[in-house]
């Protein structure tokens, strides 16, 4: 069955944003917690892509979630988190009243400047996207996943990885483990569960798995290995 198939980009350049949409990606993640991207950079950015952009934040701060909003995201990924507070807390940041407390003002980029009637900008759908690889989070994945508010849960697995005390193993049976805990407790919630992975043979066994949306490799990796596939074939 085929699924929704996204990629982080880390290149602060508007043309690999476009270049991803283009290329037939399903959805792109404007990656700030490990991209050199700033909250300035959003705006022209978001405006490359074609396709459902989802901003993953730097760490679990409000302004940065208000930023990547505000900009125009589709949608926010927020790591590192630690609690199901701490999740709620996300939910927040990201909802208008009465679902959440996100400063509202209709002049930014996502309202249109202004152009775009409150009520359609206020109904403006956001994805919220908690991300899954602590072992606070893994801990309290089931209350994560029932809170109102939360669309999708994340597993990221190299963070999980060292969670699990595996770093760098993101196929060891303890990480695959604690993924299919995630996976049955997003199901059990009635919400989607996606994963990462950098090679087809992850992607095939997370899919395996039951994940409802993947997120595979990123632009700087793809890059350089063309390059370097690229350089060895002419040599």
């Amino acid at each position: 069955m085929s699924i929704p198939v996204g990629i982080f980009l880390e290149i602060p350049c508007a043309d690999v944003v476009e270049m991803a949409s283009l290329a037939g990606w399903d959805f792109v993640v404007i990656d700030t917690e490990h991209g050199p991207i700033g909250s300035a950079q959003l705006p022209d950015l978001l405006r490359a892509a074609r396709v459902p952009t989802i901003v993953r934040v730097a760490a679990v701060r409000n302004e940065l979630i208000q930023s990547a909003l505000d900009a125009g995201a589709d949608g926010v990924l927020v790591p590192q988190i630690q609690s199901a507070a701490e999740a709620a807390g996300v939910v927040a940041a990201s909802r208008f009243h009465p679902a959440g407390r996100r400063g509202l003002n209709g002049f930014v980029r996502a309202a249109r400047y202004s152009l775009l009637p409150m009520e359609e900008y206020l109904r403006r759908p956001v994805r919220v996207v908690i991300q899954i690889e602590t072992a606070g989070a893994l801990a309290e994945v089931d209350a994560i996943a029932g809170l109102a508010g939360v669309d999708e849960l994340f597993i990221g697995p190299y963070d999980l990885s060292q969670a699990l005390g595996r770093p760098g193993d993101v196929m060891h049976a303890d990480v695959l483990g604690a993924g299919q805990r995630v996976i049955h407790a997003a199901h059990a919630a009635g919400i989607a569960v996606s994963a990462f992975a950098n090679s087809g043979e992850a992607a095939d066994r997370w899919r395996e798995m039951g994940v409802d949306r993947l997120y595979y490799s990123a632009d700087v990796y793809l890059l350089a290995q063309a390059m370097r596939a690229t350089r060895d074939g002419l040599r």
